[in-house]
């Protein structure tokens, strides 16, 4: 939990068989029209992901135990006494987390010797994400063998001095939205990239754009009108992507981050 803590550090002891559904809960839209067979079906919305896996006590004396759940819950809960978010990662897959916060009240059965109780999760953005982010998977990094990535040095730095197209790989199986940051100058820029151009002016301060907030800064100010272009075609689908840059005086450097996303 959170890279640092084990159930064990608290004094607890995961108990056979935890609820870990493979999909999230789905919400299906539908309208019955009377008279007719069936219903109309008008999509599906993806909303969370629960989970509850039943906890035990390891120590045997009750100032004990209290002080262990007390530990525990000051963990799972922020200074304000709200549920924290907290990255979760399962032994048997760990180079994968999800965000998750407790879902609801939890109640101890305190049977001696032990307690036992079943925490109540919930990742309301419901699809695993990798433990790393693309800019610090390289062959020094510590991440665990099992998992399918690609392993290169620098993967996400691209060193721009003239019109090119370049390879981004996405290893997840999820679309995602990359944090694009450009330095250096230019007379002019543009990137193409699922059939839309973005385009920007002269460059001679650095630029983030964020595509999942919509953002875009220049020198660390929002600026949304320094790039022309619909930001809804600005992500990067599974597998190879390629980004087509054109522009006059490039002399740039480009990052493209993003964090790997997984059903």
């Amino acid at each position: 939990m959170d890279d640092q803590y084990r159930l064990s550090d608290f004094g607890l002891v995961q108990e056979e068989g935890h609820n870990h559904p493979p999909v999230p809960f789905i919400h299906r839209k539908t309208l019955h029209i009377p008279g007719k067979k069936g219903v109309w079906d008008f999509g599906t919305e993806i909303r969370e992901k629960h989970f509850n896996i039943p906890l035990a006590t390891q120590g045997r004396n009750l100032n004990e135990l209290q002080h262990q759940l007390n530990q525990f819950v000051e963990f799972l809960y922020d200074e304000y006494g709200e549920p924290r978010l907290f990255k979760l990662v399962f032994d048997y897959e760990p180079d994968k987390f999800y965000l998750v916060k407790v879902s609801t009240q939890f109640e101890v059965e305190r049977v001696k010797p032990f307690s036992r109780f079943v925490l109540p999760l919930v990742a309301n953005y419901p699809y695993k994400q990798f433990v790393a982010e693309s800019d610090e998977v390289t062959w020094d990094s510590d991440i665990p063998i099992i998992s399918d990535i690609t392993w290169l040095y620098g993967l996400d730095d691209f060193e721009i001095k003239f019109p090119q197209t370049i390879d981004v790989q996405n290893d997840g199986n999820l679309i995602v939205r990359p944090v694009i940051i450009i330095s250096g100058t230019a007379n002019t820029l543009s990137l193409t990239m699922n059939g839309e151009s973005f385009s920007f002016g002269q460059i001679s301060q650095p630029i983030e754009i964020d595509a999942e907030k919509y953002l875009v800064k220049v020198n660390g100010i929002e600026k949304l009108n320094a790039m022309t272009g619909n930001m809804k075609y600005l992500y990067l689908s599974p597998g190879n992507n390629k980004i087509r840059i054109d522009g006059s005086g490039l002399d740039l450097t480009m990052t493209i981050k993003f964090r790997n996303h997984y059903k």
